[in-house]
C-alpha cells in the first residue's frame, strides 16, 4: 500500500492508485541511465538472436491451419489442416457444450432457456448443412447422431424446463463413442495433412538440411500435454516421442519446441532461435546448457522459499505433502 505524503490528511484514505501509476512509481524511467543501458542489451540480444536464426537451416512453425518453412532466405506456406478438422470438432463441441451448460442444473432459469433455444435454432441449421460437406459416409452419419441426440435433450429439457442430472449423465456417456471417433478424425486429418506437407518440403531439401530441420508448434496457453502437431514433429524429426504424455522441456538438442500464447509468425520462430542462442549463453557462462532455460531468479527464490516456509520442492506427480 502507498504511503500517504507528509502533511496529508490521514483520514479518508484517499483510493488506492491504479496499477499503471502503481507501476510507474517503481519501473525505472526511460531516460534513467540504468534503462538505458538494459534497453541496449536487449537490442543487442534481439539482433544476436537474428543472427542465429538466419543461420539456423530450415525452420518450420505449425501456427493454426498453416506450416510455414523458412529455408535460404525464402518463406513457403502449405496446409496443416483441412476444413473436415474444424467440422469434426464443432460437431463435438455441442454435446459437450449442453453438458457444461447443464451441469449442476435441475430447474432452468430464464439465462439457460434463452441460451438453449439459441442452441437449438444453431443446432438445427448446422444439421441442415451437414450433407454437402463432402464427408464420407459413416463419418457423416456420425455427425447426424450426434447432432440429433443433442437436439433431442435440448427439446426435452425446454418441454420440462427442468433436467435430472442422471438424464444428462446417460447423454453424454451415450455420446462418447461418437465423440472419441471424431476425435480420432480429427487428428488423422491433421497428421496427415502435415505429413504430405513436410514430405513434399523434405524431399527438396539436402541430407544436411534434413538433418537442420527444426519444428516449432503455437499452442495455446496451459495447452494440453499430446498436442498433435508436437508429437508429429517430434516422431518425423527423431526428437524424444512421448505420445500423450508429452509436456514441453527445454532440452538444448531438442528440435521441437511448442510456443504458449504465440500465434504471431515472427515470435514463433524467434522462440527457436532464442532457445538456441540461450542454449549457447548458457553454456559459455554457467557451464549448463539449460539454466537458461530456467527464470535466471528461479534458483535464489527456491532457497529463499524452502527457508522461508520450511519446506523443499517436489517433483512432478508425488502430491502434496
Amino acid at each position: 500500500m502507498a504511503e500517504c505524503p507528509v502533511g496529508a490528511p490521514s483520514s479518508p484514505s484517499p483510493p488506492p492508485e491504479p496499477p499503471s501509476e502503481v507501476a510507474r512509481t517503481v519501473a525505472l524511467e526511460s531516460a534513467d541511465p540504468l534503462s538505458v543501458l538494459n534497453q541496449a542489451f536487449r537490442d543487442a540480444y534481439a539482433a544476436r538472436r537474428e543472427a542465429v536464426l538466419s543461420r539456423m537451416g530450415p525452420v518450420i512453425a505449425q501456427i493454426d491451419d498453416v506450416l510455414i518453412l523458412r529455408k535460404g532466405g525464402q518463406r513457403f506456406e502449405a496446409p496443416a489442416r483441412t476444413r473436415h478438422y474444424h467440422e469434426y470438432k464443432a460437431v463435438t463441441h455441442v454435446p459437450l457444450a449442453l453438458h457444461v451448460l447443464l451441469a449442476s442444473k435441475d430447474v432452468l432459469d430464464e439465462e439457460t432457456r434463452t441460451r438453449l433455444t439459441t442452441m437449438r435454432r444453431l443446432i438445427t441449421a448446422s444439421r441442415m448443412s451437414l450433407d454437402g460437406r463432402g464427408l464420407p459416409d459413416e463419418a457423416l452419419a456420425r455427425q447426424h447422431r450426434l447432432l440429433d441426440a443433442s437436439l433431442s435433450l435440448v427439446d426435452a429439457v425446454l418441454a420440462a424446463s427442468r433436467v435430472t442430472q442422471s438424464d444428462l449423465s446417460a447423454f453424454i456417456h451415450a455420446q462418447v463413442p461418437d465423440l472419441l471417433k471424431n476425435a480420432e478424425d480429427a487428428a488423422r486429418d491433421q497428421i496427415d495433412t502435415m505429413h504430405a506437407s513436410v514430405e513434399a518440403w523434405k524431399r527438396q531439401m539436402t541430407e544436411e538440411e534434413r538433418g537442420q530441420l527444426r519444428a516449432v508448434v503455437a499452442a495455446s496457453h496451459m495447452s494440453r500435454p499430446g498436442n498433435v502437431a508436437a508429437q508429429y514433429f517430434s516422431i518425423t524429426l527423431g526428437d524424444t516421442w512421448e505420445g500423450r504424455f508429452h509436456e514441453e522441456d527445454q532440452q538444448p538438442g531438442k528440435r521441437v519446441l511448442t510456443s504458449e500464447a504465440t500465434f504471431d509468425e515472427p515470435a514463433a520462430f524467434a522462440l527457436l532461435a532464442t532457445h538456441v542462442l540461450d542454449a549457447n549463453t548458457s553454456r559459455g557462462i554457467f557451464g549448463e546448457e539449460t539454466r537458461m532455460a530456467r527464470d535466471l531468479l528461479a534458483d535464489a527464490a527456491e532457497r529463499i522459499l524452502a527457508g522461508m516456509f520450511q519446506t523443499s520442492p517436489q517433483s512432478p506427480g508425488t502430491g502434496a505433502p
